[in-house]
């Protein structure tokens, strides 16, 4: 180490004297360089974030609910760390109150700013504007299914007229803007933010610190006094559209929420980062001058300073990211300065385990069910599995298998959906209508998943996609072609998906027009491996607790409405929630399976009800297919194991062997390791994890999945290299 640090302080010197101008970020490596040397060891020991806070701060007079001992200490670390950074991460596992300490947080700020007579020192970030008229109210943006529960919070927690809370979501919306003063808290979506946001068509020689968004939104139209972004990880590809809406929003203070800050790759961390605005490692630089900000355009000589692009860098780029790609010893350097300045600084993390004796949770159990596909599945999966290769081929011998994401994608999840039931591939409007059959007047289908869209993101050519899926493909691409029109991904969500016709087909009772029930011939139905091994986890459920009640998390709907017919034939009672329904329609769903005593099985999706929920009359979690993320699962099973919860909590994971499934775990444990061994602080962790993993899971992770996971050890097919 001390090698490459000499080799960095010869080079700024000697740029030094050619200049003879000694710059900023040279005084900023320096300073690192410092840090590294006294705070380097060999053992990598990265538990840092996860210590016991001295300090602890009562919660304000007009906040109800009484605090535990570490959310007293959230309380007074938040407060100081609005006095130094402007806010901050709060990165508690799930389940253990964040929405509750950002409530207790503004109502603390709000009584010390009247003890004070509303004086505070009040600094700007670097490229902010200082001409938007500034409000007092607190702006939450969350997933749609997350809002209510915020407004139940705020009005669980705080006395009775205390508050006033606009949701401002729905047609109408606009008609509030002239009142946005008058309310404390305003709960929005990021779906409705990233629909509102207008920015301009860029000019080619956009400068550094320019300012690239208009106003034209209202809740761009203010500076608000914090900003509260739960489910933060949201944001995580920097890139979209979706996260620029939020970056342009302006505020004097600013928190991100969320359980998972890094699900793939710490390049997920910058987002995060770039919207607390934090120098240095937000900011732009230029190699030969002071110039510097949060915006940059490398089309053009910079205006600013006149320099060529190239002589611009992004810190964070520079010193974190493209380090830590290689891990070598650049990276560990990297990684140091992660972990023990900027996440130490900037992130508080607490697990329940950590805080048990605060908590008194009950235990949770999580079990991996493995079973195997019966003749017809295995027959149906290996035919599939040969298509699939079959197709990868054709894409290897052409050279275009690097550009074929969203086709990788959709053959992927086609071998995922097959190992829940075959139906779900035979009845998609893709294979009937391959098969020259009538695919019947549907609701509009994702492209990529083939399933029924939720939370739709259309693009200019009128495709439509699921905004899971698209944020996925895009966590390894930062430029996606349309494997429609061929032209690069660009979404237009002002538009309203297409609801087609109703169908003239009688359809089954209880179900959407478009369910695949109504496709296939009911008096034929075969069940699955897997519907089958649902149905006894919950018979062994009620022989435990007769009076519990359990949570199906699925990412297909299609499986979704075969289980619930599935139960119904066996007299269960089930309700739905999935993205398609309105807000009028989850909350009754909702309202239903907490209520009522004889509704014991709600069935939801994944992409939909795995974060931002609070149902801990629930005790029972059955995921019924994995999913890439290892904490997409961890959220849906925490929507049951948190504050509130007082009955043992059982966990059940299905997976099919032998098939893409186990692949899917595997890859999960690395990204485990990954989370582990940087916001969870354990050195072992990172030790487990290979150069070559490190490197996979920085890598195109369409590119990678074709190579490695689609074909099974026991089903023989041509390889692809």
């Amino acid at each position: 180490m001390l090698r490459r640090i000499d080799q960095r302080r010869h080079q700024r010197e000697w740029m030094q004297n050619i200049r003879g101008l000694v710059l900023t970020w040279e005084i900023m490596e320096q300073e690192m360089n410092e840090f590294l040397l006294e705070n380097y060891s060999d053992d990598l020991d990265l538990d840092i974030q996860n210590v016991s806070l001295a300090e602890t701060a009562e919660p304000p007079l007009d906040f109800l609910l009484p605090l535990l001992r570490y959310q007293k200490e959230w309380l007074a670390w938040s407060i100081k760390q609005e006095t130094i950074f402007k806010g901050g991460i709060l990165a508690d596992e799930m389940g253990m109150g964040k929405t509750v300490q950002a409530i207790a947080l503004v109502l603390a700020q709000r009584e010390l700013k009247k003890a004070t007579n509303g004086s505070s020192i009040l600094l700007s970030s670097p490229g902010t504007s200082q001409e938007l008229p500034t409000i007092k109210g607190t702006l939450v943006v969350c997933p749609l299914i997350g809002a209510m529960q915020w407004i139940h919070e705020i009005e669980r927690c705080t006395t009775r007229g205390s508050n006033k809370i606009l949701f401002y979501h729905g047609t109408n919306r606009e008609k509030c803007m002239y009142e946005l003063k008058e309310y404390d808290f305003v709960i929005t979506t990021y779906s409705t933010l990233q629909a509102d946001y207008m920015p301009k068509k860029k000019k080619q020689n956009s400068s550094v610190g320019e300012d690239v968004s208009t106003r034209n939104s209202v809740l761009h139209s203010v500076k608000w006094d914090r900003i509260i972004l739960d489910e933060a990880h949201c944001i995580k590809s920097v890139h979209s559209n979706f996260t620029n809406a939020v970056l342009a929003l302006e505020s004097f203070y600013k928190w991100a929420l969320t359980g998972t800050p890094l699900q793939n790759r710490i390049g997920e961390l910058y987002s995060l980062v770039r919207f607390l605005q934090v120098p240095p490692y937000a900011c732009y630089f230029c190699e030969d001058c002071n110039c510097t900000g949060l915006y940059f355009s490398f089309y053009d000589a910079c205006p600013q300073c006149s320099h060529q692009p190239a002589s611009h860098f992004l810190w964070w780029k520079k010193y974190i990211e493209e380090p830590t790609w290689l891990f070598d010893d650049e990276g560990r350097d990297a990684m140091v300065w992660l972990n023990h300045k900027i996440l130490k600084s900037l992130l508080l993390r607490r697990t329940k385990k950590e805080r048990a004796v605060d908590l008194a949770l009950p235990t949770k159990t999580v079990t991996v069910r493995k079973d195997s596909l019966d003749d017809r599945e295995n027959d149906y999966y290996k035919t599939l599995c040969r298509r699939s290769q079959e197709q990868l081929d054709i894409f290897v011998q052409d050279g275009t298998m690097i550009n074929k994401n969203c086709h990788i994608f959709a053959i992927i999840t086609r071998l995922r959906q097959a190992a829940d039931h075959p139906y779900i591939v035979m009845y998609s409007r893709k294979e009937l209508a391959s098969g020259n059959e009538e695919a019947g007047d549907v609701e509009q289908l994702c492209h990529l998943c083939h399933d029924v869209v939720e939370d739709p993101a259309v693009t200019c050519c009128r495709q439509v996609f699921c905004r899971a899926c698209m944020i996925y493909l895009a966590e390894g691409v930062m430029e996606k072609p349309c494997h429609s029109c061929t032209k690069p991904l660009a979404f237009d969500f002002t538009r309203n998906k297409d609801k087609g016709e109703s169908s003239s087909k009688p359809t089954v009772k209880g179900f959407r027009s478009s369910s695949i029930l109504n496709k296939i011939q009911l008096d034929k139905f075969k069940t699955s491996t897997k519907i089958e091994a649902l149905k006894e986890e919950i018979s062994n459920m009620f022989e435990r607790d007769c009076s519990a009640k359990g949570i199906v998390f699925s990412q297909f709907t299609a499986f979704l409405d075969l289980l619930q017919y599935s139960l119904n034939l066996c007299g269960i009672n089930c309700v739905q929630l999935v993205g398609s329904m309105s807000i009028a329609a989850r909350d009754a769903a909702l309202k239903r399976f907490t209520e009522d005593g004889n509704c014991k099985i709600l069935l939801m999706s994944l992409k939909t009800g795995g974060v931002a929920l609070n149902l801990t009359v629930a005790s029972h979690v059955f995921i019924m297919d994995p999913w890439w993320n290892p904490a997409v699962e961890q959220q849906a099973q925490d929507r049951v194991h948190r504050i509130g919860q007082y009955k043992p909590v059982m966990i059940v994971r299905f997976v099919i062997e032998n098939t893409i499934e186990e692949r899917i775990l595997e890859l999960q444990e690395k990204k485990k390791l990954l989370f582990e061994g940087t916001i969870g602080g354990s050195s072992e962790a990172l030790g487990k994890l290979t150069n070559e993993d490190l490197m996979s899971l920085c890598s195109d992770i369409c590119f990678y999945v074709a190579r490695s996971l689609i074909c099974p050890k026991s089903v023989s097919v041509a390889s692809a290299s």
